[in-house]
């Protein structure tokens, strides 16, 4: 008699078990669906934005004279202080580190 009513509950605990394994696997398989469906939602709204960094159309030609031009000049700048740099480097003193560059950066 106390056979059967262990074997009973054994039973009734694994098929306890099982159910819940099975529901719990379809929640999981439930929750991955809406995840993928949410991505898939995120996916086609950020293909909808407007790009901020695309080109869409070359660049004008005053554009890029523009720009050689504040190069030209960035490299002048650029050199201008490698000099002072060096001088610092071959005789350091507060004089010469706190010295300017006579060139100013200035955009047209």
């Amino acid at each position: 008699m106390i056979g059967v009513l262990i074997g009973g509950l054994v039973t009734f605990l694994f098929g306890g078990m099982l159910l819940i394994l099975i529901f719990g696997a379809q929640g999981i398989e439930a929750d991955r669906e809406a995840a993928r469906r949410e991505a898939r939602k995120a996916r086609i709204d950020a293909a909808r934005l407007p790009r901020f960094f695309v080109v869409n159309q070359p660049a004008r030609p005053e554009a890029n004279e523009s720009h050689d031009a504040f190069a030209a000049q960035l490299e002048h700048y650029l050199e201008a202080e490698q000099v002072l740099a060096d001088q610092f480097v071959s005789q350091p003193s507060m004089e010469s580190l706190y010295c300017k560059s006579d060139t100013r950066l200035t955009w047209h």
